[in-house]
């Protein structure tokens, strides 16, 4: 990876030096890079790729890692109050991704703020690759949860039709007996044979509501807002602060 990242560092830099013929870390073609040129060609890019690099490769870690427990044997309840199998837990590994999700959201906006401060630029130009950068990162951070879609929608599969065949036994069952076999209305009030219909309703719709992706969205809006914190600068060039506060308010209460 480090080798990697100088190679590309130098490339970026040459290249950009080609492009432009004069940089702020090469004034000129002919004269080498200053030192502020040297830092950022030696340390400051660098280390930004190589974590890039480390973070891509503890992805392919996690996504592997997740592959795996999905090919175990689980035992999923399809009645589980998280409505999704148990798997519920995995969701709290999305909140710390969103501190990664705030630096690359800080490099972008920085770039494009460069653009608008010193090259005449405007937001409008930028805003739909910001939006396609921003979406890129949170399936690349959300992304490896899709791995057991297809056991969640077996579970809710399989769970819907054993408690369809349940729920037919125990009010044919009930019928049977209250309404065909007695009709004693003394006999029937308190009795415990009328709770379990409500019981059966609540886990019929607890199956129906199962999530095919194991994120809450509480978690998910907790990755999803430290990432568009670095953009607040750029949208004030272009909708009113009080907007702004508005809109993060709102994301504040959903997530609470």
């Amino acid at each position: 990876m480090v080798i990697a990242v100088y190679i590309s560092s130098y490339t970026m830099i040459f290249e950009a030096s080609l492009q432009s013929g004069n940089t702020w870390f090469r004034p000129t073609p002919q004269t080498g890079l200053t030192l502020v040129g040297y830092w950022y060609a030696l340390v400051a890019l660098p280390v930004f790729q190589f974590l890039i690099l480390r973070w891509i490769y503890r992805m392919a870690i996690w996504s592997k890692c997740l592959l795996d427990i999905s090919r175990l044997n689980l035992r999923l309840t399809a009645t589980h109050p998280d409505r999704a199998g148990g798997l519920g837990l995995l969701s709290q590994s999305l909140p710390p991704f969103g501190l990664i999700l705030f630096a690359l959201s800080s490099v972008v906006s920085g770039a494009i703020a460069s653009r608008i401060l010193f090259e005449g630029g405007i937001f409008q130009e930028f805003q739909w690759t910001y939006a396609a950068l921003f979406v890129l990162f949170l399936i690349i951070f959300a992304g490896p949860m899709l791995i057991f879609t297809p056991k969640l929608l077996a579970l809710q599969a399989r769970g819907l039709e054993e408690y369809r065949a349940l729920a037919t036994r125990y009010t044919q069952s009930f019928h049977l007996k209250w309404v065909e076999g007695n009709d004693d209305r003394k006999e029937l009030l308190g009795t415990s044979d009328i709770g379990p219909l409500g019981g059966l309703e609540t886990s019929y719709k607890i199956i129906k509501k199962i999530r095919f992706v194991p994120i809450d969205l509480n978690d998910f809006i907790t990755m999803f807002v430290p990432g568009l914190v670095p953009a607040l600068p750029l949208l004030l060039t272009v909708v009113p602060p009080s907007v702004i506060a508005k809109t993060l308010l709102k994301l504040m209460s959903v997530a609470a």
